[in-house]
């Protein structure tokens, strides 16, 4: 195989190369006669925490193939733990739950208008990570999406109406799946709340604050006035989000959720009046068994304004659960016994004042 073999980062080695090899058999390019390109690029310009992340370009064939690949640093043990609860995932859970969905007669290829369930996340060829060996072996390559670098939302813009409403249909429906495991597959989905596995731990809350201090650096200019007080708040709110993450404040509730439920991880597809279609979910480290309302309340604390919630929240809500109760039903749950829209109500009760606040 031939191609630029620049190592960005130290885990950027071999068995990456020999992961692309075989990805490009499986898509029917001609053996030896393709080669491999990275595009150090992209790895610049992404601000993930916990992984590098750049594309990879196979050419053969008189065509082109891109993968999108994500390696872990190899110098912070806990950017490392959540590659590899990222890993865990893409290999155990998102298998899981499109096969149960198959099961039901809900497969990808089997959907009907208006029937749809989960498969807003990207096509995963590899998840796979061993550090132990002498030469660690650690990757995750996905499909690649030219939408990835289309979409490029103002960060310091709430979103609208419009692309939070397909956002709660998507988590919606990967909330239910849960609530159908848990009662109809209580052995497979005792394996995705397990001790350490996708329950909460505090290396994440512990990046997060960590992210949030270089926000705050970053706004000190646009958001002068406001630096006091965001600073003053940051406690509450983290706090607010470990309460969210504890599965014990919530249950029977707890889903496995996105976790980092943020514009930067949500890529949105549009037609060609502008108008948004669809939305894929990325970046599945901070996934986690909690309650649902640490991805609702994530996403309407950070993506939104206090004005939007006030106008929007009750609205959304209503159409998450919405989309929460279709898919649950098809998939032989009982949503009015296992999650109705009451239950909903008191779990976002607690944080509702602070949801309504703000500018």
């Amino acid at each position: 195989m031939s191609g630029q073999r620049k190592k960005i980062t130290p885990m950027f080695n071999d068995f990456l190369y020999e992961a692309i090899k075989r990805i490009a058999a499986e898509q029917g390019f001609t053996p030896e006669l393709f080669s491999v390109d990275f595009d150090e690029e992209t790895c610049l310009e992404c601000d993930g925490f916990v992984s590098f992340v750049f594309k990879a370009i196979i050419y053969g064939d008189d065509r082109e193939f891109v993968l999108w690949c994500k390696v872990p640093p190899n110098d912070d043990s806990r950017s490392l733990a959540l590659f590899k609860r990222e890993v865990f995932f893409y290999r155990e859970v998102l298998p899981a739950f499109y096969e149960f969905q198959a099961e039901k007669g809900l497969g990808e290829e089997q959907q009907q208008p208006g029937e749809a369930g989960f498969y807003s996340a990207p096509r995963c060829y590899l998840a796979h990570c061993d550090t132990e060996k002498e030469e660690s072996e650690a990757a995750i390559i996905l499909e690649y999406d030219e939408n990835y670098e289309r979409w490029d939302w103002d960060k310091f813009e709430p979103i609208n109406v419009e692309h939070s409403k397909l956002l709660m249909e998507q988590l919606g429906r990967l909330h239910a799946i849960s609530f159908a495991m848990k009662e109809q597959k209580p052995e497979m989905f005792s394996k995705f709340h397990a001790k350490d596995v996708l329950v909460e731990n505090n290396d994440l809350v512990t990046l997060m604050k960590e992210s949030f201090d270089r926000a705050l650096t970053t706004m000190r200019t646009r958001f002068a006035v406001d630096q006091d007080k965001i600073q003053r708040i940051k406690d509450v709110v983290f706090q607010q989000l470990t309460d969210c993450g504890n599965p014990d404040k919530a249950e029977p509730y707890c889903v496995v959720s996105h976790g980092d439920c943020w514009i930067n991880n949500l890529i949105f597809a549009h037609d060609e009046d502008n108008a948004a279609k669809s939305v894929i979910l990325t970046d599945w480290q901070a996934s986690r068994y909690a309650s649902p309302l640490l991805d609702l309340g994530y996403f309407f604390f950070i993506c939104t304004s206090g004005q939007f919630r006030r106008e929007h929240l009750d609205e959304l809500l209503q159409h998450y659960h919405g989309a929460l109760r279709d898919l649950l039903d098809r998939l032989g749950g009982d949503t009015a016994r296992q999650f109705p829209f009451t239950a909903l109500l008191r779990l976002v009760k607690p944080y509702r004042d602070a949801m309504l606040d703000g500018q």
